[in-house]
């Protein structure tokens, strides 16, 4: 019977075609390896030359060819390899039974196409599925291992999306019991009352975390990593956005947290998808200080590293605070030729002047002194209506007024004598003992000589500063803005001028006044070794000389260059009819002035082109004339036209009532302000300034989970697997 024939003999195969065998009987046929019976049966005689021969099978031939094999039922020797692959010779349809030439003939065999192919996959059977099969379990492992790193990233966007959402309401992240982890306690603040409202709302986050023994989701470092990688990956963003750009502007501050530090602070300011926006880049610290090296430095080392070799892109600069007083924009503009300096309504014209006069110790300390008066009746309305009892008639119907610097300048230098009077009745009635100590020292400053000289010096100042200040608001938004701004910077400079030539007589009167009896050291005690140069009035005279021409050369600089406003005129469409008759070709060249890289003769062409049709004299402004021109696909016809409405876009407008006006800054102060930490305060500002950036960029928090789980040293893996 055939079960009792070897599966592997010829004859088997031959009756049963390996093909048609199943794969786990290929793999024993193979096992069991080729038949090597003795065939002693196999003998072949021959006659040469009236000479017989007798050949006999020699069982050591199998020895020197591994692919042989025999059938004693044949008496004939064949080929294993295509036995069981198919090859129709001779070697697997009857063997070969004559011995002569018996070693051409395995030589010819062996070296044959069919014979090599069928040897091969001999050798290969079994391989191939072992492969499958470790394939098939690797992919199985990628698979579980992918299904736990879903989990992994679930939870950790979770904890992501709180975090983000305390810094885009300007709540308190965390409350350190310690340095390492968050209290669990009431006093924990709102980002744990906010996992622990996701916890409760999802069962798979609750489950998760009640099973987790791998890591510390309380853990600070979880959190400052989270918002270290949403801070880069915000910054990633802007640079794209910036790369994407032809210009920008950069408008810096100095902005004070409620710690009372001072920050430097950097906005880049630029047109996208036809509008304008202000991306907040950061916090900076000046590493040697406030001068104007120290500052250009940290500035043009942020700048440099994002622009490189692009020096034409920066349009504009403003500033505030501390850099205003360091004439930072020159050495900008020494590397961005065509970075002009200019007014930022984000800076308030009368604060930014106050603040340039204010490096003097002496001018410092008085509106130190004058701002503590004004906290002591704003948080004191009683206060304020025992002064205005006092001051009766001469007092406006709308009472003192103790609103900002100048409203509390103005106040005390009418109501002196009134004002310490006032101080008397506190320190009398009054049953606090804070209180009676502000009061007595609020009296002794009004009695004060140097603080008295100061105020009558910059009652005489303030106003003037103000008016410009409203005059420049106004002004920014007239059509001859440009024309008359280089006016109002005269004529404040003669107002100034004025006031300088009677600065000797001011300090003169004002420091014989008859109530003026108390002198204070405000230098501590070695004030003497200082030469006596702020203690007298001859030094005070020259400093608010000094003073003045400080206020007139800051002016200057600040209101300098107006020729944006010239280049606006150009899209005022209520003067096209008039434009198409006359073009204004005094705008054009004063515009290819400040930027030579126009082609003039085109722009000309276009703007003659927008002049004469009738849709675009329906789209006054800027802003509008630009979305115009991109919604109906004209950006390569009007190309010169979009390249001067993107710096017009790009440059900081002067006021806010201006098409192209907000203020990122304001917002940058107000969150300062309610920002009660100073760690990760770049993280935590960028979340709130930016947080409809953040939201719009749908894969926003899978790169932070990106960028997150490449750092070291994690507990838990967040990263897939691929084949």
């Amino acid at each position: 019977m055939e079960s009792s024939i070897n599966k592997n003999s010829v004859q088997y195969l031959i009756r049963n075609p390996f093909s048609t065998l199943t794969y786990e009987e290929q793999i024993a046929i193979k096992q069991l390896g080729r038949p090597t019976p003795d065939l002693k049966g196999l003998v072949s005689k021959s006659k040469k030359a009236n000479k017989e021969y007798t050949r006999h099978f020699h069982i050591d031939t199998y020895k020197k060819h591994t692919w042989l094999c025999g059938c004693e039922v044949e008496q004939a020797v064949f080929c294993f390899p295509c036995l069981c692959f198919g090859n129709e010779t001779s070697w697997t349809d009857c063997g070969v039974k004559h011995l002569g030439h018996l070693s051409s003939k395995i030589k010819k065999h062996q070296n044959s196409f069919d014979h090599l192919q069928n040897e091969v996959n001999l050798k290969v059977l079994g391989y191939n599925n072992v492969d499958d099969e470790a394939d098939k379990l690797y992919e199985l492992e990628i698979q579980r291992h992918n299904e736990q790193i879903e989990k992994n990233r679930y939870i950790l966007e979770k904890y992501l999306k709180c975090v983000q959402f305390c810094g885009k309401y300007n709540l308190p992240l965390k409350d350190r019991g310690d340095n390492n982890t968050m209290t669990s306690e009431n006093k924990c603040g709102v980002f744990l009352g906010a996992v622990e409202l996701c916890r409760d709302c999802d069962v798979s986050l609750r489950c998760y975390l009640e099973n987790s023994t791998r890591i510390n989701w309380t853990s600070m470092k979880i959190h400052d990593d989270l918002l270290d990688c949403i801070f880069l990956v915000a910054r990633q963003k802007i640079l794209s956005e910036i790369e994407m750009v032809q210009f920008i502007s950069i408008i810096v501050d100095g902005t004070t947290h409620v710690s009372s530090t001072v920050h430097l602070v950097i906005l880049f300011r630029y047109e996208l998808k036809g509008k304008p926006v202000e991306r907040f880049w950061g916090f900076l610290k000046a590493a040697n200080g406030h001068d104007a090296g120290s500052l250009s430095q940290t500035i043009l080392s942020e700048v440099n590293a994002i622009l490189k070799d692009a020096p034409y892109k920066v349009v504009a600069q403003s500033y505030g605070g501390a850099a205003v007083m360091s004439k930072v924009n020159v050495g900008v503009k020494e590397m961005y030729p065509y970075a002009y300096y200019m007014h930022c309504h984000t800076h308030q014209l009368h604060v930014e002047m106050t603040q340039s006069v204010s490096g003097n110790k002496e001018v410092q300390m008085f509106f130190s002194d004058l701002s503590d008066i004004t906290e002591f009746f704003s948080n004191s309305p009683q206060w304020v209506a025992v002064l205005d009892g006092i001051t009766g008639d001469r007092s406006p119907r709308s009472g003192c007024n103790f609103t900002g610097t100048s409203g509390t300048l103005n106040t005390v230098y009418m109501y002196r004598s009134e004002m310490m009077r006032c101080m008397d009745i506190i320190i009398e009635t009054s049953q606090q003992t804070s209180t009676i100590k502000q009061a007595g020292s609020i009296k002794r400053l009004l009695s004060d000589s140097v603080f008295v000289v100061w105020l009558s010096v910059f009652y005489e100042i303030m106003p003037n500063v103000l008016n410009l200040h409203d005059s420049v608001q106004i002004t920014a938004l007239d059509d001859s803005a440009d024309e008359r701004i280089p006016n109002l910077v005269q004529q404040f400079e003669k107002q100034i001028s004025n006031v300088r030539n009677k600065v000797p007589d001011i300090i003169e009167i004002s420091s014989n006044l008859p109530d003026i009896k108390v002198k204070r050291k405000r230098f501590g005690e070695n004030c003497n070794n200082l030469n006596n140069h702020y203690y007298n009035n001859e030094s005070r005279k020259q400093l608010a000389i000094d003073i003045c021409n400080t206020l007139i050369d800051t002016t200057k600089d600040r209101l300098e260059f107006t020729k944006h406003l010239t280049a606006v005129k150009l899209f005022q469409a209520e003067k096209y009819p008039v434009y198409t008759k006359k073009f204004p070709i005094q705008l054009l060249q004063s515009t290819f002035h400040c930027y030579p890289f126009f082609d003039k003769d085109r722009l000309k062409t276009e703007l003659d082109v927008m002049y004469f049709r009738d849709d675009f004299r329906t789209l006054s402004g800027i802003i509008p004339t630009y979305q115009y021109i991109l919604k109906n696909n004209m950006i390569d016809t009007f190309k010169e036209v979009i390249l001067l409405l993107r710096i017009l876009i790009t440059v900081p407008p002067m006021t806010t009532g201006q098409e192209n006006s907000f203020s990122t800054l304001k917002r940058i102060k107000t969150c300062l302000g309610n920002t009660m930490v100073e760690e990760k305060l770049n993280a935590l500002t960028m979340i709130n300034i930016e947080n409809k950036m953040i939201s719009d960029d749908i894969d926003f928090n899978k790169k932070v989970i990106n960028m997150f789980s490449e750092r070291n040293d994690r507990c838990l893996d967040f990263k897939f697997k691929t084949k």
